[in-house]
């Protein structure tokens, strides 16, 4: 199913780092740096809810249907709160062009098998941890307390994802973390630009 994406490497918990970390760095010591960071996850929670949403109905394992859906409903809540700091910090989150590179992450989402999808999500809240982690450091006021709360949420999906992902799924994890990596690479010059 997935021959022809590349080849992905096994990720660790405590290898995994961002690449561009200054050039984020050097965005985010803007005064406006968070503004078109929240733009962007916006956009990208709401591809969430559209994509694990409409996979709901043929996850047959509740118990596994109560992750997605849990996924679900968290993206909906942190979409409304990062729009409403995009929008005090002078960005309109519908202006937002996603780049292809981050296009690229949400193609594999519909048709991943459920145990697949499980891995994919892992390895893409992984990194979003990482870039939370980052936010947070230029983070004060009304910005700091939605990033604080929305990490909160994050790492409780990633610890129930935890539990449920094998080794066989892997592969996926690693997947979603290199589509990520190329989309770092890809959107903070965008934001460095002011796009």
């Amino acid at each position: 199913m997935h021959s022809g994406r590349g080849t992905y490497t096994r990720v660790d918990e405590d290898q995994a780092t961002l690449q561009n970390r200054a050039e984020l760095e050097a965005v985010l010591g803007r005064p406006s740096g968070l503004g078109p960071v929240f733009a962007r996850h916006a956009y990208g929670m709401g591809r969430w809810v559209d994509l694990f949403g409409a996979r709901l109905a043929s996850i047959e394992e509740p118990e596994i249907a109560a992750v997605v859906a849990g996924i679900v409903s968290e993206n909906a809540r942190h979409l409304t709160l990062f729009r409403e700091r995009a929008l005090d910090l002078g960005v309109d989150p519908d202006a937002y062009v996603c780049p292809p590179e981050g296009a690229a992450i949400y193609e594999p989402i519909r048709e991943l098998r459920t145990d697949e999808l499980l891995g994919y999500a892992l390895g893409s809240l992984e990194h979003f941890a990482e870039l939370l982690a980052v936010y947070g450091e230029f983070a004060s006021g009304v910005d700091g307390e939605v990033i604080a709360a929305v990490r909160i949420g994050n790492e409780g999906t990633i610890s129930r994802l935890r539990e449920l992902v094998g080794e066989g799924e892997e592969r996926v994890r690693a997947e979603a973390h290199e589509r990520y990596r190329r989309r770092e690479l890809a959107e903070t010059p965008l934001y460095a630009h002011g796009s």
